[in-house]
């Protein structure tokens, strides 16, 4: 198990951010909004705007989104990204769209299962519900290591599951002890009428990386 400091992580993401901090919360930023924002409003006034306009909002927010993650990794290697690196490699982002989808498949299945059901008698539906949250946790517990393992080219969409895992489990303290950490920063920046979600999500975007990076041996950017 390698020696990481958490804090010391953190305080680098800090860093990075604020130098990357308009491509960052740029991304963030529009991606919630393209992806959230539009279709809810598409919803009510569909004759507006059609459902394959709805259905177009969310698929870019969701490339956004992955986009976001490729940016916050190429912070964390170099220091600096921009708009341009982090879409350049379209095909790179579907396989992580594609592994984040392999890992939220059965808990989705027994969530949605559950939602059908409930409420029942038997009350399956309220056990299929908690049994698919708890294995979406313990699977994005161990498997949050994988996009950036398929990001720096060293697995591909299911080996880096393997990958995750194994280097979740031989470092088991030090990553738990970081998710308590994001968790806690979440939760502060919900606090503050969730305004602080604006620099926490796109800090985390550079801290999850660094973290990757420490784990496997590498450095990382301290500083652009």
């Amino acid at each position: 198990m390698r020696e990481v400091n958490i804090s010391q992580l953190w305080s680098r993401a800090w860093d990075l951010f604020e130098v990357n901090w308009l491509l960052l919360l740029g991304l963030c930023v529009l991606s919630v909004i393209v992806s959230f924002l539009i279709p809810f409003i598409g919803a009510l006034i569909v004759r507006i705007l059609p459902w394959p306009a709805v259905i177009g909002a969310l698929i870019a927010g969701i490339l956004l989104w992955l986009a976001l993650v490729r940016a916050g990794y190429l912070v964390a290697r170099q220091g600096q990204s921009s708009f341009g690196e982090a879409f350049r490699d379209i095909s790179l982002l579907l396989k992580v769209l594609v592994y984040y989808l392999i890992l939220g498949l059965v808990p989705g299945i027994l969530i949605r299962v559950g939602d059908i059901l409930w409420p029942d008698p038997a009350r399956l539906g309220g056990i299929l519900i908690v049994a698919g949250l708890i294995i979406l946790f313990i699977l994005s517990l161990f498997g949050w290591a994988g996009p950036y393992a398929i990001l720096s080219g060293r697995a591909g969409i299911f080996s880096a599951i393997g990958q995750s895992f194994s280097l979740t489990a031989q470092n088991f303290g030090t990553v738990f002890l970081g998710l308590l950490s994001f968790i806690g920063l979440v939760i502060l920046g919900t606090i503050s009428c969730g305004v602080g979600l604006l620099v926490v999500i796109p800090m985390a975007s550079v801290f999850l990386p660094l973290l990757y990076l420490a784990l496997t041996g590498e450095e990382g950017a301290s500083h652009a």
